[in-house]
């Protein structure tokens, strides 16, 4: 990626944490809900689980958009 890509990326979690702080409870949930975080309150030991969950997750693994950068390995 390049250091511009990376600066989009920080640039849009700074805005979605924003979002979510100024958010009341319902807008809240629908923001967690849209992103795929899922949290698990475990009470017997006063923890919270959270994790993304998405069908889309994977394919940002699967597909180079600048295609094979090294064709010598196979």
């Amino acid at each position: 990626m390049t250091e511009k890509q990376l600066e989009a990326i920080a640039t849009a979690f700074k805005e979605l944490i924003g979002l979510i702080q100024g958010a009341g409870p319902r807008d809240r949930a629908e923001l967690y809900s849209r992103i795929g975080l899922r949290m698990t309150y475990q009470p017997g030991q006063k923890t919270l689980k959270a994790e993304v969950v998405s069908d889309d997750f994977g394919r940002v693994y699967n597909v180079c958009p600048r295609g094979d950068l090294n064709p010598h390995v196979r």
